[in-house]
């Protein structure tokens, strides 16, 4: 018997395999997981590499996937028929990524407030109740992410265009994107191509300038660092989990730099700021363990 944990995300999606005793066997890594992006077929086809992956799933005890757009009710109801077809007959769960990163970040009750393209808290307390803030998506949600943050940079380069306020933001900007005009600026941000991810990518234009002392570049990380503390006191109020510790994940805040110590020192007020002990797809893993031994 073997055990199957699943990190499913939006450009990638990672399986690590365990054995009945919990002990690590070989991860391996496929496509993008969101079905709302890549379609029916191609989800179809995915599960089925993974589970081919796994030499198939008649003896897989148990499975926990996380992952992007698991909201979409025809996520969970294509894998079920997916896995019926493969012939498993063990437990399975299907949640969202941010569950299996907490599970990933630590054992106690606590929270984990990811920033990354997108912004969300979770977080589970002594009685196993959980909750979540934001994750509701860029258009009208995601404070403290790297696409607001990367917005916010938009907006302080076109008040300088026109001399509603003075930095450097706007040569900054036009520096990142090599480009010269207004015109291809405008271009840029309302081309279909740019995206999400294409506004996100600013948010190190926020990072740099901020190491450089820009006024306008600090204030846009408090900001951001301000909204990433809302998501984690809502959290802690609706858990009872005030001063707990807080995960921090997500590309900002995972690395050194600016926006992640000013997140650590106002999160300091609320917990103890922590790395995760481990990555999400462990999370997912020991997640399928612990299916298998109830």
């Amino acid at each position: 018997m073997f055990l199957l944990g699943i990190d499913g995300g939006g450009t990638h999606t990672r399986l690590e395999l365990r054995d009945a005793e919990n002990r690590f066997l070989r991860r391996a890594e496929f496509g993008p997981f969101n079905l709302n992006s890549i379609g029916e077929p191609a989800f179809r086809a995915l599960l089925a590499q993974i589970f081919a992956e796994c030499g198939g799933m008649t003896d897989c005890g148990a499975l926990c996937a996380g992952g992007a757009g698991v909201s979409n009710l025809r996520t969970e109801q294509i894998l079920a028929e997916e896995l019926r077809r493969a012939g498993f007959r063990g437990r399975w769960k299907l949640c969202g990524d941010q569950e299996i990163a907490l599970r990933g970040a630590m054992d106690a009750p606590g929270a984990v407030v990811i920033a990354g393209t997108g912004s969300i808290c979770f977080g589970k307390n002594e009685a196993g109740e959980s909750a979540r803030s934001g994750g509701f998506g860029h258009l009208i949600d995601d404070g403290g992410s790297g696409y607001a943050l990367g917005r916010d940079v938009l907006s302080e380069a076109v008040k300088i265009l026109d001399g509603r306020r003075k930095g450097s933001m706007l040569e900054a900007v036009f520096r990142e994107l090599k480009i010269h005009t207004p015109q291809e600026l405008v271009s840029f941000v309302y081309d279909e191509k740019t995206g999400k991810a294409g506004i996100a990518r600013l948010s190190s234009v926020a990072l740099h300038q901020a190491e450089a002392g820009d006024p306008a570049a600090l204030e846009i990380l408090e900001n951001g660092a301000e909204q990433l503390c809302a998501l984690v006191l809502a959290v802690q109020r609706r858990l009872c989990l005030e001063g707990c510790p807080i995960g921090l994940l997500g590309g900002l805040l995972e690395n050194d730099n600016p926006y992640r110590k000013i997140v650590v020192q106002k999160l300091s007020r609320l917990g103890r700021p922590i790395s995760p002990a481990h990555d999400a797809l462990w999370g997912a893993a020991q997640m399928a363990w612990e299916l298998a031994e109830t």
